[in-house]
């Protein structure tokens, strides 16, 4: 009985350890807001950490991804553009309806605009 005891503290200790490195690997927990991480999970790869259009994917794969920062593309393309190129792509840009809703679309755009636009 003590043996068996010994055993399922061990387990729980081991437990608790995965639990514990489950949440220390988890990308969420070093974002302080859902919509920060929605940006660097599908957006940060091609457009950057800055938004200057320079992640590590883009430049990986030579793609050309837009440069938040650029005050032209704000002129030139309205709110319901740019949500249509979140939802449906555009060029080398995939369709993120697949994994955003379309309150998270406008809320990664709103983000964009509030961080990136000057």
């Amino acid at each position: 009985m003590k043996h068996l005891l010994i055993v399922i503290v061990m387990i729980l200790v081991w437990i608790n350890g995965l639990i514990w490195l489950g949440n220390q690997i988890d990308p969420s927990n070093r974002y302080p807001s859902e919509v920060e991480y929605k940006y660097a999970r599908y957006c940060a790869g091609c457009h950057g950490k800055d938004g200057e259009g320079n992640g590590r994917i883009g430049r990986f794969k030579k793609l050309d991804p837009a440069d938040l920062t650029d005050e032209n593309l704000w002129t030139v393309h309205n709110d319901e553009q740019l949500l249509t190129s979140i939802r449906d792509g555009k060029n080398d840009m995939p369709a993120f309806h697949y994994y955003l809703n379309d309150e998270d679309q406008q809320q990664i755009l709103d983000y964009i605009k509030a961080k990136y636009r000057q």
